[in-house]
C-alpha cells in the first residue's frame, strides 16, 4: 500500500509539472491549459460570460515579463472585448530573454487533464479537473484503463476510459461531478465511431424521458436504467484529445439492485446470499439472442457473450448465472402457450415494450442482442429481468462501421423496417426474445399505444430534433466542435474520413424527421375505430366491436390496435362509447 501511495504522489507531481510547465499566468484564478500539439492555450470560463466583454484579475509568474494579449500589456487585470468559442487571442510573453508567441482560446466546458500510459488494465494516474465557474483546479488520485470492445482495437486513436478515484492510500473514494451521483467509478465516452460524437449522450437522455420505470420502482424510486454526464475537454500528457462525455457508470448502484448478504447457516458458517444480479451482453451469440441455452463455468466472470457485472467474481465465487440462464432457456424452449402465459414472470414487460419503441425510433442497430444490460433486483424474491441501455453511438443513421459501403448506407436510412434488417447490419430479426414477444396477443397494441403517447411530446419531430440540436449547439458555441474536427479528422477510427459536424448534423436532422414520418405511416400506423381493418370507419366496426365484447373474443376477428379507440391498452365497453362518439362526429 505504501508503494501505491508513493506512486500516486509522484504521478500527481508529474501532472502538476505538466500543467504548469507552459502556463505563465493565471486568469480569474485559473491557469490556461497548454496543448503541446498546437502550442496553444485553453481556458474555461462560465458560459454566462460568452458573447460579451469579460474582465478578470491576472497573476503573472515571477520569471515572466512583458505579457501581452492582442498586443495590449497585461499586469494585474486583463480585459476581453468579447468572449466566444471561435475567438483566438494572441498571447506573447518574455521568459529568460526569449519572446514566446502563442494563442489563447476559450471554452465553457470543464477541462480534464490526465497523465499516464494506459492499456486494458487499471493504472494509477493523477486526474485534474477545472470547472468553468470555479477558481481552483481540483486534483485527484485515480486509476484509469481503456474502455470499450470493438472501439478498443490496436487501431484506435481516440479511446474511451474508465476512471476509478482513490484516496491517498489507494482505497476507493467517491466523488461527485456536475451535481450527479457520488461514486468512485466514472467513464469517459469518446464517441469514437460516431461522426457527430453526440448520439450516445442524446440517446441516454431520450430513454430517460420515455419515463418507464423498472418493476421494482416502488421499492427503489431512484433507480435509473441510463447514465447522465457532462461534456469535458480532455488533455492527455499535455496534448489536447478533444471532447468527451464524462458520465456515471451503469452498475448495481445506478439500477439500485439489492446487495448480496453474508448469512450464517446452522453451523454458524458464513454463506453468501445473492440478491441483485447484473450482466452485460457484449457479443452476438446464440445465448445473447435467446436462441439456445448452454452449460457454464460458474468460476468465470463471463458466459456465452454475457459479462458478469454484479456481484464481482472476486467477491462472490462461484457466480450464480441461474437467473439469466433460466430466462434464456425459457425463451429458447418454451411452447407457445407457456410463453404467452409466463413471459411476464421472466421479463419486465413494460420496459421491453418501451425498449422496442425506443430502438425502432433511433434505429439502434447495435443494441438488439449486445450492448444491453440485464438486471435482476432480488433473485431471492423475484427472478424477473429488466434491462438498461448502453453504448448507443450506432443510432439515428450511424453505422458501427465507417468504411465505404457502411457510412450512411442505404440499410440504415429511416425508411426501413427495423425488424427485417439483414444480419450484416443488425441482429434484430434473429433475436428470439423480441421475435416471440411480437407473437403476444397485445404486443402490437401496447407498442403502438406507447409510440403514439410519446408521439405527442417526446417523439414530436420538432422536439426530437431540438434534443439533438441543444447538445450540438452547446458544443459548437464553445468551440469544441471545431477543435474536435481539427484533432480527429482523417484517422483510422473513422476510416480516414474528415469530420464535418455541420454536414452530419444536417443529415441527422433530416434522418430524424423522415424516421418519425415512416413510423407514423408504417411501423406504428393505426386507424382508431377501424375495428375490421378495412381502411374505413363505419357502423360495421361498431357492431363488430360489440360482438367481440359480448363473445369475450370468441370467433370474432378484430384489429386490437384500432379497436382500442380510447388508447388505454384494453378493449372494453369504453371503446364502444368512444367509437360511437367518433362515428357521430364523422356524420356532422
Amino acid at each position: 500500500m505504501r508503494r501505491i501511495t508513493r506512486q500516486l504522489v509522484s504521478l500527481a507531481l508529474l501532472l502538476l509539472i505538466a500543467q504548469t510547465a507552459y502556463a505563465q499566468l493565471t486568469i480569474d484564478g485559473k491557469r490556461p491549459v497548454y496543448d503541446g500539439l498546437t502550442g496553444t492555450y485553453l481556458l474555461t470560463l462560465p458560459d454566462t460570460v460568452f458573447g460579451g466583454a469579460f474582465s478578470a484579475p491576472v497573476v503573472i509568474d515571477a520569471k515572466v515579463s512583458d505579457v501581452r494579449i492582442d498586443g495590449r500589456e497585461v499586469t494585474t487585470v486583463v480585459d476581453f472585448p468579447v468572449v466566444k468559442g471561435d475567438t483566438c487571442y494572441t498571447l506573447t510573453f518574455t521568459k529568460g530573454g526569449v519572446i514566446t508567441q502563442s494563442s489563447l482560446h476559450f471554452t465553457y466546458l470543464p477541462i480534464l487533464c490526465v497523465n499516464g500510459t494506459f492499456g486494458n488494465d487499471y493504472v494509477a494516474a493523477p486526474v485534474s479537473i477545472t470547472m468553468p465557474d470555479e477558481h481552483e483546479t481540483q486534483t485527484y488520485n485515480a486509476r484509469l484503463k481503456w474502455a470499450g470492445s470493438s472501439t478498443n482495437g490496436a487501431w484506435t486513436h481516440k479511446r474511451s476510459y474508465h476512471i476509478k478515484f482513490v484516496d491517498e492510500a489507494g482505497e476507493k473514494m467517491d466523488v461527485s461531478f456536475f451535481g450527479l451521483r457520488n461514486d468512485n467509478h466514472w467513464r469517459l465516452d469518446a464517441g469514437t465511431i460516431d461522426m457527430l460524437r453526440i448520439r450516445n449522450k442524446v440517446a441516454h437522455g431520450l430513454w430517460a424521458d420515455f419515463g418507464v420505470k423498472p418493476y421494482y420502482a416502488d421499492q427503489q424510486p431512484k433507480a435509473r436504467s441510463y447514465v447522465r454526464g457532462s461534456h469535458v475537454e480532455m488533455f492527455l500528457n499535455g496534448e489536447y484529445r478533444g471532447f468527451f462525455d464524462m458520465t456515471e457508470y451503469l452498475d448495481r448502484k445506478q439500477l439500485k439492485l439489492k446487495k448480496y448478504d453474508l448469512v450464517e447457516d446452522s453451523s454458524a458458517v458464513q454463506q453468501i446470499e445473492q440478491h441483485g444480479q447484473l450482466w452485460k451482453a457484449k457479443e452476438e451469440t446464440s445465448q445473447t439472442m435467446f436462441i439456445m441455452n448452454t452449460d457454464c463455468d460458474s468460476t468465470l466472470d463471463n458466459w456465452a457473450g454475457f459479462d458478469l457485472m454484479y456481484p464481482d467474481i472476486e467477491e462472490v465465487s462461484p457466480a450464480d448465472y441461474s437467473t439469466l440462464r433460466n430466462a434464456v432457456d425459457f425463451v429458447a424452449r418454451s411452447g407457445k402457450n407457456d410463453f404467452i402465459q409466463q413471459v411476464g414472470e421472466y421479463f419486465d414487460l413494460p420496459v421491453l415494450v418501451n425498449y422496442y419503441v425506443f430502438i425502432n425510433t433511433i434505429f439502434a442497430i447495435d443494441n438488439t442482442c449486445k450492448n444491453i444490460i440485464w438486471g435482476c433486483y432480488d433473485s431471492q424474491v423475484d427472478k424477473k429481468l429488466t434491462l438498461a441501455v448502453w453504448d448507443m453511438d450506432a443510432t439515428a443513421g450511424q453505422h458501427w462501421r465507417d468504411q465505404e459501403g457502411y457510412y450512411h448506407a442505404d440499410a440504415i436510412q429511416p425508411e426501413n423496417d427495423f425488424d427485417l434488417l439483414p444480419n450484416s447490419v443488425s441482429m434484430m430479426a434473429y433475436n428470439r426474445l423480441f421475435q416471440r414477444l411480437k407473437t403476444l396477443p397485445d404486443f402490437a397494441l401496447l407498442t403502438t399505444n406507447c409510440y403514439w403517447r410519446l408521439r405527442e411530446n417526446v417523439l414530436d419531430p420538432d422536439s426530437l430534433v431540438a434534443r439533438y440540436e441543444s447538445v450540438y449547439r452547446r458544443l459548437e458555441n464553445c468551440g469544441a466542435l471545431a477543435r474536435e474536427e481539427v484533432r480527429w479528422s482523417d484517422t483510422g477510427d473513422i476510416a480516414h474520413r474528415m469530420l464535418d459536424f455541420a454536414g452530419e448534423f444536417e443529415y441527422l436532422t433530416d434522418w430524424l424527421r423522415r424516421r418519425i414520418a415512416y413510423m407514423d405511416t408504417h411501423t406504428f400506423a393505426c386507424m382508431r375505430g377501424d375495428v375490421n381493418n378495412n381502411g374505413a370507419i363505419s357502423i360495421e366496426d361498431l357492431t363488430g366491436l360489440i360482438s367481440y365484447l359480448l363473445e369475450a373474443g370468441g370467433s370474432v376477428s378484430i384489429n386490437r390496435v384500432n379497436a382500442d379507440v380510447n388508447v388505454d391498452d384494453q378493449i372494453t365497453i369504453s371503446d364502444v362509447t368512444a367509437l360511437i362518439t367518433l362515428l357521430m362526429a364523422g356524420t356532422n
